[in-house]
């Protein structure tokens, strides 16, 4: 096994003692009832729930709302993923359990709170409506966390993760850490870890980490407590065949970005990053060879057939969307940029050719 991999457990014994208060509640939870034992989060002067928050389905914008200059009041009325449409459905009620590894094919995990992290090593696997709860404090902080997953999708193994809150509890590397040959998360609701979701091409197969599917999802309240500090909503050093479409990334942190495309361990091919709102972070875009683009470059891998194409990203965080700007500026991908449509929600300045203007400076 990887040693980036290597792990401690499953993130179960620091949320013991929530099962103890859960079984006394009865053992099973609808809604109103979980609500009570999630954590709070904060969203740009909201105060909001992971857990209280349960999806509604997207639905298209009102014309009541204000979908530009204050879109995240507005997220779900917007068309957007946000608290009130991601997650584990409204009237769920949820059957607690604990973390587990899932080693049996075409296994369908369903309406469950689960305390400890899920391990997934075993192909067409399905999570969906649940509630999951990992916390990995019990092995360290830091990089001590890395390569932990609320949900872990083993090298071989595939998985769809659907309508799920993921809760990392501020000790957890990512959301889900996919090291498996496909994933699908639709509809999620992912907080409290140091990377939403991190494809990690594992050296026991050269597609670990391929092969993903990312759409409907609402990343937020990152960690930097988790792993190496830096946040992304997603991250790979090494994956093709990604899809990152229709995602709500909300990172008050001024560092590190929405989506980083990066090839320090294998090649980075095949990506599609499309009609994603975002705000926060330094740079919000990272798409970018090693080599040459880097003092000291990596692996002499490439990063090919990258397309940005009708996100919007938001200045109500900082004023350049991203705390410097939307593209990383001092590296690109092997073969150039690919995008078109990109724009600041609230100014509609186009940015396909630059980063974004402040009072006629540009972003960088």
């Amino acid at each position: 096994m990887d040693a980036y991999r290597s792990l401690s457990g499953l993130g179960v014994a620091s949320c013991l003692s929530q099962v103890v208060l859960l079984a006394l509640a009865g053992g099973a939870l609808g809604h109103s009832a979980s609500s009570k034992f999630g954590l709070a989060s904060k969203h740009h002067g909201l105060q909001v729930s992971g857990s209280m928050e349960p999806a509604a389905g997207l639905r298209k914008g009102s014309p009541d709302s204000d979908c530009t200059s204050d879109v995240w009041h507005h997220l779900e009325a917007c068309g957007w993923p946000g608290p009130a449409n991601t997650g584990y459905p409204a009237g769920t009620v949820l059957k607690v359990t604990i973390g587990r590894t899932i080693t049996a094919e075409d296994t369908v995990i369903d309406g469950e709170k689960i305390i400890g992290a899920v391990r997934i090593a075993a192909k067409n696997v399905t999570i969906k409506n649940c509630w999951i709860i990992s916390n990995f404090s019990n092995i360290g902080t830091g990089r001590a966390l890395s390569g932990t997953g609320v949900i872990s999708v083993e090298p071989g193994a595939t998985a769809v993760v659907s309508h799920c809150t993921l809760d990392g509890s501020n000790a957890t590397h990512a959301g889900i850490w996919h090291s498996g040959t496909n994933l699908t998360a639709v509809g999620n609701n992912i907080f409290g870890v140091n990377d939403g979701i991190f494809s990690w091409p594992d050296t026991s197969s050269p597609i670990a980490g391929w092969n993903v599917t990312m759409e409907d999802n609402y990343l937020h309240d990152f960690t930097t407590l988790a792993a190496n500090g830096h946040i992304d909503g997603y991250q790979t050093e090494g994956a093709s065949h990604v899809v990152i479409r229709h995602n709500t990334f909300y990172i008050r942190q001024e560092q590190n970005a929405a989506v980083a495309i990066w090839n320090s361990r294998r090649d980075s091919n095949d990506f599609v990053i499309e009609n994603n709102l975002a705000a926060g972070g330094g740079f919000l875009i990272y798409a970018e060879d090693y080599n040459p683009s880097e003092q000291n470059p990596a692996g002499g891998y490439s990063v090919t057939n990258v397309f940005h194409t009708n996100n919007r990203f938001s200045i109500a965080l900082y004023p350049c969307a991203g705390r410097y700007g939307v593209w990383y500026p001092r590296g690109a991908p092997t073969d150039g940029w690919h995008r078109s449509g990109n724009k600041i929600l609230e100014t509609g300045e186009n940015v396909d050719t630059s980063n974004p203007h402040v009072n006629g400076q540009l972003c960088r």
